[in-house]
């Protein structure tokens, strides 16, 4: 049950949490439209179309800036009630360190699921959202012709795209089907467009077959790619060499991502025995990084009791700051530590907060 003492300490971590988040997304989102106006005047890209394009990012910001606004808005909802003596008051009249820990829990409880609903479902969205509107009018594309072409791979075949166009049009196909070792069919296409199914559709295209007869050459305007796909492997496995939401997500980091998405990749990669250390290891970050609002809330609980009266609001954000600059560095430092290390990325994921949890805890332990 949630009681008046759990509403009333909730009440005032929320408020200054707001209050800290609305003023770092709105520092960063303005840093980040100054620096978006070196690109003002190609293209298409105007003063208008990046103000847009920092709007749509505000949800991606705002997720990432999240745990470092709880961690700053605790110390200064918990500081405010120390100095005002209202938990020394609470102590005295018997409520416990324990008691107060659980209303503080509560309150994360609510914020870790605010910040799980916006990474999954908003930022996905407004992310992908952002970049084709960027790319769009700086008419630039996703990749080009050289070190920088997309190559995947599915089952025994090959597949390079030249140029990933902002539309998620792909110029400059080759796919090329290999069995024991040896190259036995090239497709070339000239471009790939979805159809209204959202299926590839090559056009322009040229299959060359390898045999020991020779080379067999063939020309269709138009066709299906997974039905070509399918007379080149008849066993069905690689039906499905590119699938448009992974095309999708080539212009969102993995930060960005959904959980989902990160998953669909991890799959994809484990299916044809590709590395999947870095992207498995964004997928375990992005479910436990909603966790990290608990930590901090935790993390901030021992400078709150131990300082009580003294220091003023001044010296919690001095702190705040110093504690969110040190779990950034030390969350980025454990996990490629643990990851190079040989240890799975689920563990490394986990590590760093199992640090801070522990830390927290011992704090909490000392003060009470």
């Amino acid at each position: 049950m949630i009681g008046i003492l759990d509403r009333y300490i909730g009440r005032s971590i929320l408020s200054t949490t707001v209050l800290v988040l609305f003023t770092l997304v709105s520092l960063f989102a303005l840093f980040a439209f100054i620096s978006e106006l070196e690109d003002v005047g190609k293209g298409h890209y105007s003063a208008g179309v990046a103000a847009q394009y920092i709007l749509l990012t505000v949800p991606g910001i705002a997720y990432l800036l999240f745990a470092p606004a709880v961690l700053l808005g605790s110390l200064l909802g918990l500081g405010s009630l120390a100095n005002n003596s209202e938990l020394t008051v609470m102590r005295a009249a018997g409520v416990s360190v324990g008691r107060i820990v659980r209303a503080v829990l509560i309150t994360g409880v609510g914020l870790t699921v605010v910040a799980a609903l916006l990474g999954e479902t908003v930022m996905p969205r407004t992310e992908q959202i952002a970049e084709e509107l960027r790319l769009n009018a700086l008419e630039q594309r996703l990749s080009s012709k050289g070190s920088s072409a997309l190559w995947v791979r599915s089952g025994h075949q090959y597949v390079n795209i030249a140029t990933v166009l902002p539309d998620k049009t792909l110029l400059g196909v080759t796919v090329h089907t290999f069995r024991e070792q040896k190259l036995t069919e090239s497709l070339i296409a000239a471009r790939a467009v979805r159809d209204d199914n959202n299926e590839w559709v090559l056009e322009g295209i040229q299959i060359s077959t390898f045999s020991d007869d020779g080379v067999k050459t063939q020309q269709q305007k138009r066709a299906s790619w997974s039905e070509l796909s399918s007379s080149s492997d008849p066993d069905g496995s690689s039906t499905n060499l590119l699938s448009p939401q992974l095309v999708s997500n080539l212009s969102v980091s993995d930060e960005n991502l959904s959980a989902l998405a990160l998953y669909n990749q991890v799959r994809y990669l484990k299916d044809n025995q590709l590395d999947s250390n870095t992207t498995e290891l964004s997928f375990w970050q992005k479910i436990t990084s909603p966790l990290s609002t608990l930590v901090m809330l935790m993390l901030s609980l021992p400078f709150v009791f131990g300082s009580q009266r003294s220091g003023g609001a001044g010296q919690r954000v001095f702190v705040g700051i110093l504690l969110g600059i040190v779990y950034v560095l030390m969350n980025k430092l454990l996990t490629q530590l643990a990851l190079n290390a040989g240890f799975t990325p689920l563990v490394s994921a986990v590590l760093p907060l199992a640090f801070f949890l522990f830390v927290s805890l011992i704090g909490i332990q000392r003060v009470s």
